[in-house]
């Protein structure tokens, strides 16, 4: 029997019925949405939809954590209620066809709420499988042995949604339907991985806190009909659009035309002899007419990227730009790299964690800066803005700046330049703006999250998911590479192959799905991660660039002359084929996308109305499409052209 059947003795209350009676008595809320309904139990927040006949879990009961609720109310589409012992007060509305929560507390908590663990007491859809929005997009099945192993060996049970999870939203494909979750913010907000009988389920947990001013938690939810993984990437993207915050990169152009010099464009780090005129006139000599070139360099090193390499590069069509960090403050005597000296930051720029200690850097490296220091400063980010004004001088049209993209947000509690993770984030907003906007360069980040997207024209690293083995293998330096010889570091150039468990958590079509790309594809231009370039594990290359072309992204190159010589031949093959390619869909949107096999290992991408690409990453032909390989088919032309890696 269902738990809310219509026999049951609750009463209900329906949204659209203006006569409500005996709230005292009233256990269960019932709210008609558009297309579907929602049952709320009171007393125990669960939350059961129905759709097309079909009951499905969207909330597991929590009794106990809950005390006895009061106070129901309704004012207009809102309904109301309190758990006064828990200090939680609860409102409910319908908004277009999402059912809208919003939770207020009166003290400093941690509340767990929603679960996607099937509810035992009523008759519910099964949970089939989870969106994540880790990185690109994981499909994540919730009965797979794999996942479950893997989730257990790499201790990824948690994902802080603020600096982990590219959106701040996650779904829950059932036996008939999609159950879509989308937080008003991604701060406070954990999803937690648990098993119950072999099943995987998300808990989401929020932290009410008082640096924060015990803000609220706001979260969305809506029902598909059907099973689509797209479908949280759809709604979010309505959102964004509802509010104008989806800026495109047309949008984007058209207030600095350099930045359609990234469509077509491979990404390449330049090391030793790739800061070379002839580095740069062989590329040219292999037809590559578009690339992003990016470098890191200190003062000891023997070639450097000076005002004559950037002004041939600008003069080959190519965008050129240092890598940048405004995370880290060292001692000037001592400092590792010039990146980490600011004139007037070292120590007070430091970060003051609760317990008032100075928060160390990466690796233990200094200190992490605090944004409100130099946010504070006068003129405002004085040391960070002569930073960017002296690369500026130098000729780049373009700039990378680490970190600051990619959701890594402090707490400061230092008496000077005090601030809590979201005016972190406004601040990094701000200045991400400059650079982009008052100062037109082509900005890029870290894998980006989505509050720092329209500021950005380019991404490196939202390609990666599930990053657990990838931090494993990289910190083994005898088999990944150390950070040397400078001129050609290991990391960057030694060829290796990738473990199982690399290839199987991290480039498997089983479970990748374009996520990101749905929501974005035609806002930002977004690459695999900087260490990782194509070259890096020679089992592989194939399978990456597939991907890469499936999803309409950049490949990422080291570069120094040996290895353009050494891969000249490939270099050529596809850029001549990639630069028609991403030129025709760099600002289209990623319209579809389904698999064509029960496998999975034929999948097929749609940009807008123009383009359809379809992998094959099997072992053998699909149809006209051989092994490995991609077929583009350009609907306006009517022509279809196969490239095999």
């Amino acid at each position: 029997m269902k738990f809310f059947s219509k026999k049951s003795l609750f009463f209900f209350i329906c949204l659209n019925i203006n006569n409500i009676n005996a709230f005292a008595d009233t256990n269960v809320v019932e709210i008609q949405l558009d297309n579907w309904s929602a049952e709320i139990n009171l007393k125990s927040l669960e939350v059961v939809g129905k759709i097309e006949q079909n009951s499905l879990s969207i909330a597991s009961p929590i009794s106990h954590l809950l005390s006895d609720f009061k106070n129901l109310k309704k004012s207009s589409n809102i309904y109301s209620w309190e758990y006064p012992d828990k200090n939680i007060s609860v409102e409910v509305k319908k908004e277009n066809n999402f059912l809208v929560f919003k939770f207020t507390s009166k003290i400093p908590q941690i509340f767990e709420w929603p679960s996607t663990l099937t509810s035992t007491t009523s008759d519910t859809n099964n949970s089939e499988e989870l969106v994540i929005p880790d990185g690109e997009g994981l499909l994540i099945p919730t009965q797979d042995p794999f996942w479950i192993a893997k989730i257990d060996k790499y201790d990824a049970y948690e994902y802080s949604m603020k600096e982990q999870l590219t959106l701040p939203l996650f779904a829950n494909i059932t036996d008939y339907n999609t159950v879509t979750y989308i937080s008003d913010s991604s701060l406070n907000n954990t999803l937690k991985f648990n098993k119950n009988s072999d099943i995987i389920y998300i808990q989401q947990e929020h932290q009410f806190r008082q640096k924060d001013n015990l803000s609220p938690y706001i979260i969305k939810i809506t029902v598909d009909p059907k099973q689509d993984f797209l479908a949280p990437g759809k709604h979010f993207r309505n959102l964004l659009s509802q509010k104008n915050e989806l800026i495109t990169l047309k949008q984007k152009a058209s207030h600095n035309k350099e930045i359609t010099k990234l469509y077509g464009a491979f990404h390449a780090y330049l090391w030793g002899t790739g800061r070379t005129e002839e580095s740069l006139k062989l590329l040219k000599d292999l037809g590559i007419h578009s690339l992003w070139l990016g470098y890191d360099q200190n003062n000891h090193e023997k070639y450097k990227v000076t005002k004559k390499f950037i002004q041939s590069a600008k003069n080959y069509g190519y965008l050129v730009g240092p890598y940048d960090t405004w995370e880290n403050i060292q001692n000037p005597k001592t400092a590792d790299t010039q990146l980490s000296i600011f004139p007037n930051a070292w120590p007070i720029a430091a970060i003051i964690e609760e317990g008032g200690k100075r928060k160390p850097g990466f690796q233990n490296r200094g200190y992490e800066a605090s944004s409100e220091y130099f946010a504070k400063q006068k003129p405002e980010n004085r040391d960070l803005y002569l930073r960017l004004k002296n690369f500026k001088e130098t000729g780049i049209n373009s700039y990378f700046l680490d970190v600051d993209a990619t959701g890594l947000l402090h707490d400061d509690y230092s008496p000077l330049h005090p601030m809590n993770a979201k005016k972190d984030m406004e601040n990094r907003i701000k200045r991400l703006n400059y650079i982009s906007k008052n100062e037109k360069l082509v900005l890029g980040s870290e894998t980006a999250v989505y509050w720092a997207i329209p500021s950005l024209a380019f991404a490196h690293g939202n390609f990666s998911v599930f990053n657990s083995p990838h931090w494993q293998l990289s910190r083994q330096h005898k088999i990944y590479g150390r950070w040397y010889p400078t001129e050609r570091p290991e990391f960057f150039f030694k060829t290796i192959k990738a473990p199982e468990d690399y290839e199987n958590t991290r480039y498997n079509p089983l479970y990748r799905i374009p996520l990101f790309q749905y929501v974005y594809h035609d806002a930002i231009i977004s690459t695999d991660r900087w260490e990782i370039p194509i070259t890096k594990f020679s089992n592989l290359k194939t399978k990456r660039t597939l991907f890469e072309i499936l999803y309409g992204i950049p490949s990422m190159w080291s570069l120094d002359l040996k290895l353009i010589k050494e891969n000249k031949i490939d270099l050529k093959k596809y850029s001549d084929f990639f630069q028609i390619y991403h030129h025709k869909i760099a600002e289209l949107p990623l319209t579809n996308f389904e698999f064509l096999t029960n496998d999975k290992f034929v999948q097929q991408a749609k940009y807008g109305n123009e383009i359809i690409v379809t992998a094959n990453f099997s072992k053998i032909n699909y149809k006209n499409i051989p092994k490995e390989s991609v077929e583009v088919n350009y609907l306006k032309e009517n022509k279809k052209v196969i490239y095999t890696p």
